[in-house]
Order: structure tokens, then C-alpha cells, then sequence
């Protein structure tokens, strides 16, 4: 009996032993696995920090892109304006041209009527300085007008470039 109670508690001790030391290798196992997930936790953090920052920078881009459309958009509406004003600008040199004219037809009709009717030298060369004036007024008002349209069209090709810059902006979207 005694011999059997000996093995019974040498059995135990042998257990009590193993269990011991299973307890000991699953402790390291745990400790381990702590470190492990702490490792993984810290990475996580690391990279949700990241994809903040890198969601912060992407809203700021969009943001800016967002400001540059809307300063195309003014630059657009404001061009739009000033070739508005251009172009009434050259409607009313065309009508001073226009007046230019009749005035330079009916100054030269009243020179021949005046030439036919009276022939005086002094009078006839009075109206022919007038009419050299009003050339030379009607010359300046043609090189105004050209010096206008010119400036006209380059300020158009600005606009269409910028319009097509604008579309392949838009079009990036």
C-alpha cells in the first residue's frame, strides 16, 4: 500500500512537474504574444497616423485645386469682361470711322461745291488744310482702330488658351 501510495505521489509530483512546466512554456507563449500584439498595435497606430496625414494632404490638394478652378473661373469671367469692353470699344471706333467719312464726303463735296463756286485761292486752300486735317484725323483714328483690333485678338488667344487649360483642368476631375 505504501508502495502504491509512493507511485501515486511520485505520479502526481511528475505532473504537478510537467503542468508546472506547461504553465511556464505558455507564460513565455503569452508574454511573447503581448509583445507581439504591442508590435502590431504600434504599427497599426503608425500607419493609421500615416493614412491621417497622407487624408489631410489629399483634402489640402483638393482644396487648392478647388481654389486654382475657382481663380481660373474669375480670370475667365474678368477676360470675358474686358473683350466686352473691347469690342463696344471697336463698335464706337467703327462709328467714329463711319462719321470720319461721311464728314470727309461731305467736307469734300463742300470743297468742290465751294472750288465750282467761289475761286478764290485763300478760301479753296483753307479747305484743303480742313480736309488735310480731317485726313490726317480719320488716318489716326484707322491706326487706333488697328492698334485695337490687334490687341483685341491677342487678348482672345489669351482667353482661348486659358479656356483650354481650364477644359484640361476640368477634364483631370
Amino acid at each position: 500500500k505504501q508502495w502504491y501510495q509512493r507511485r501515486v505521489r511520485e505520479s502526481l509530483e511528475d505532473q504537478v512537474s510537467v503542468l508546472v512546466k506547461r504553465e511556464t512554456e505558455l507564460l513565455e507563449e503569452l508574454q511573447q504574444d503581448k509583445l507581439s500584439h504591442k508590435n502590431s498595435i504600434s504599427q497599426f497606430e503608425l500607419k493609421l497616423e500615416n493614412n491621417g496625414s497622407e487624408l489631410n494632404q489629399s483634402k489640402n490638394l483638393n482644396e487648392d485645386l478647388k481654389n486654382q478652378v475657382s481663380n481660373l473661373t474669375q480670370q475667365i469671367i474678368n477676360r470675358g469682361k474686358i473683350v466686352q469692353e473691347k469690342d463696344d470699344a471697336i463698335k464706337k471706333l467703327k462709328s467714329e470711322k463711319k462719321k470720319s467719312e461721311d464728314d470727309k464726303k461731305r467736307i469734300a463735296k463742300e470743297l468742290s461745291d465751294l472750288t465750282e463756286s467761289v475761286n478764290s485761292n485763300r478760301i479753296v486752300k483753307d479747305l484743303r488744310e480742313q480736309l488735310v486735317d480731317e485726313k490726317a484725323r480719320y488716318k489716326q483714328l484707322e491706326v487706333q482702330l488697328e492698334m485695337f483690333k490687334s490687341a483685341a485678338k491677342e487678348q482672345l488667344k489669351k482667353e482661348q488658351s486659358v479656356n483650354e487649360q481650364l477644359r484640361h483642368v476640368s477634364v483631370s476631375y
